[in-house]
């Protein structure tokens, strides 16, 4: 290469260097500019001016980074002032710059929508098929689903409409457009429909409590394959006559083509002991009398078995997990059986069924205590080394349960595990800020871009179908429960594998009112984690939350206890204001601090059952194991709140 090339090539390096250099600082300058046009433009939108709104977006230069959700934005203003021509031009190029992406269907909805105001069916359907083809899961094709219904009905083919009106209230028995299609529905022959098909218009009537309709079309359907509906509707009825014939002749049906999930048909059954007005023995008998030989009869076996002596009880569990390894009570029927071995001091058939569980019974719920009590078992028996495994194995791989909290205490030999240190602060700024989405995406920057331009209502609009984003959103805009059960959604279907560190934890665990708990725990010497947990178990931070008990507000607090507390207390409505809840609820676990000489685990399961419960419980309890104590507490219900609770008091502590 001679030197006049070489000079070439530096020169156009350098040339390249320094328009980069330029192009950067345009950009940045530009960007600059952009942020402020576009929260400008999203003040107008806010207060429906849309024409202000639009041009404020169309001043955004096509070389900022803001381009494309100010192009997203140009769309909506568009869409809002009917201006079709716009809005179809807009929404055509967002939809095909992001058409791989879970953000485009919503554009090719409206440019459906669109199409069908014109009355151009013959366009409308090229879109609406689109969403049904390419984006078959989102919302938008559910909803085009209706849409195109409706298209071929109106050209009178009723067979294909009918086929994406069951598709749409299979999906969504509540949507925006069921009672549309069930009204449409009505003009068929109903003999024209399949029996799964009728189960879902049935079941489309039930859910928008139309329970007679829907009866009448469950008269149609083969009773294996429509009895549970039938018992929801008697229910909904009061008709507990019927109810009781439908459950009885339900769970004896031997074989069905149609697959019934074994939790309903267990809630079912719990349905008829409760309403069927005999005495609940003889109600699980019957069910179990009924259900013999039958895929049901272990539910049914397992419900009786609360009824009766425990040398039975226990046969009946054995009997359950040897004989129906698969049905959903086996993980439950064979914890009891470990319990009652170890119980009784029957260490070695205790361990064997904790090794047989974790090989065919994988139940988050139910594997970390067998494993937790098979370590207490060899710390009895002087195995600590495998103890100490077993424990660290609970704490590693269940993060977020009880018994990662109390495998964690056992590890570090706490002397007073359930003490909590009343010296912590919440910090007022430990709420959950970052994008819960991570990956580095086409779709994922133009997310992020959103966010910082704090336009969530625009993510909104996309309905994208994640649990931790839909929660983040949610949590954004004030919907403090929604938010929370979204999240715990989220962690249950992931198997609960993302470690504490993670900090979607955060969404499922929030702080919310820390002002208010830091106040009041400092007053009343309270750990405020441990009020948070008690917070979040009682009302997901539900300000308007009431139990079927009466029990209101954040802290479920019944009216009585309220006025016990205060005396002065005029309304029961005051239990909605949040810090009159907080303080409330606080001052009262104090109260029960008095009571039990300061055990908060005492205190925790006097706040759900009543201290005259937990003071019965303890003269009956005559050994000193506390863990022991807790898992023979009467009342499933106070059982599994002391664990709820102290299983979101170490998920607080170790994410905060």
């Amino acid at each position: 290469m001679n030197n006049k090339k070489i000079f070439i090539l530096i020169f156009i390096l350098l040339f390249s260097c320094i328009a980069l250099f330029f192009l950067k600082i345009f950009w940045y300058f530009s960007d600059n500019e952009s942020d402020k046009i576009y929260k400008q433009g999203i003040e107008f939108f806010k207060k429906q001016d849309y024409q202000n709104a639009y041009y404020n977006f169309k001043k955004i230069s096509f070389l900022s980074s803001y381009s494309f959700p100010a192009l997203y934005r140009q769309a909506t203003c568009a869409w809002e002032l009917k201006d079709s021509k716009t809005a179809v031009k807009k929404y055509g190029k967002f939809a095909r710059i992001y058409k791989y992406t879970d953000v485009a269907p919503e554009s090719i909805w409206k440019l459906a929508l669109i199409e069908l105001d014109r009355n151009n069916k013959k366009k409308a359907l090229v879109y609406l098929n689109k969403l049904v083809d390419k984006y078959p899961e989102s919302d938008f094709a559910k909803a085009a689903a209706y849409q195109l219904g409706n298209i071929y009905f109106d050209e009178g083919k009723t067979k294909k409409a009918r086929e994406y009106f069951i598709e749409y209230i299979e999906y969504a028995p509540l949507g925006r457009y069921a009672i549309n299609v069930l009204n449409t529905l009505q003009s068929y022959n109903l003999d024209e429909f399949s029996f799964d098909e009728k189960v879902y218009i049935a079941n489309a009537y039930y859910e928008n409590g139309r329970y007679r309709r829907s009866l009448s079309i469950l008269d149609e359907i083969p009773f294996e394959a429509s009895w549970v509906l039938l018992v929801k509707n008697y229910d909904k009825l009061n008709d507990y006559d019927m109810l009781s014939k439908a459950v009885l002749k339900g769970v004896s049906v031997r074989r069905s083509e149609h697959a019934l999930d074994g939790k309903e048909i267990l809630d079912i059954m719990v349905l008829y002991i409760r309403k069927s007005g005999l005495p609940y023995k003889q109600a699980a008998y019957n069910l179990a009398m009924s259900s013999k030989n039958t895929k049901n009869y272990p539910l049914a076996l397992f419900l009786l078995s609360k009824y009766i002596d425990s040398d039975s009880r226990i046969k009946n569990y054995e009997k359950i997990y040897t004989d129906y390894p698969k049905s959903v009570v086996a993980p439950d029927a064979l914890w009891n059986v470990f319990w009652y071995h170890y119980k009784n001091g029957r260490y070695d058939e205790a361990l064997k069924l904790s090794k047989l569980y974790p090989v065919v019974y994988a139940d988050y719920n139910i594997q970390p205590k067998i494993m937790f009590w098979s370590a207490k078992i060899h710390l009895k028996t002087g195995k600590k080394k495998l103890a100490r495994s077993i424990l660290h194995n609970v704490a590693s791989n269940f993060p977020n349960s009880y018994y990662a909290f109390r495998a964690n205490a056992m590890l570090k030999a706490s002397k007073k595990p359930w003490h909590t240190n009343a010296n912590v602060h919440i910090k007022k700024d430990s709420t959950f800020r970052k994008f819960p989405l991570n990956q580095e995406t086409k779709e994922y920057r133009l997310l992020n871009k959103f966010v910082e331009l704090n336009d969530f209502e625009a993510i909104q609009n996309f309905k994208i179908d994640d649990k931790f984003l839909n929660s983040w959103l949610a949590a954004k805009n004030g919907r403090k429960s929604y938010s929370v059960l979204l999240a715990r959604d989220a962690i249950a279907e992931g198997n609960y594998e993302m470690p504490l560190s993670n900090p979607k934890y955060k969404l499922a665990y929030p702080v919310y009112y820390s002002e208010f708990v830091n106040k009041y725990s400092a007053k009343y010497n309270i750990n405020p984690y441990l009020m948070l947990a008690l917070m979040r178990e009682e009302s997901f931070f539900n300000t308007e939350a009431v139990s079927s008990t009466g029990a209101l507000g954040l802290m479920q607090i019944m009216p009585d206890t309220a006025r016990m507390m205060d005396p002065s207390l005029d309304s029961a409505e005051k239990l909605n204001n949040p810090e009159y809840n907080i303080k409330t609820g606080i001052s009262y676990f104090s109260h029960l601090m008095e009571i039990f000489s300061g055990n908060e685990a005492l205190c925790v399961l006097a706040y759900n059952s009543g201290p005259g419960s937990v003071k019965k419980w303890l003269s009956q309890n005559k050994n000193k194991d506390f863990d022991e104590f807790i898992e023979n507490v009467p009342f499933p219900e106070t059982a599994n709140y002391i664990k709820k609770v102290y299983s979101s008091y170490w998920v607080y502590t170790n994410i905060y």
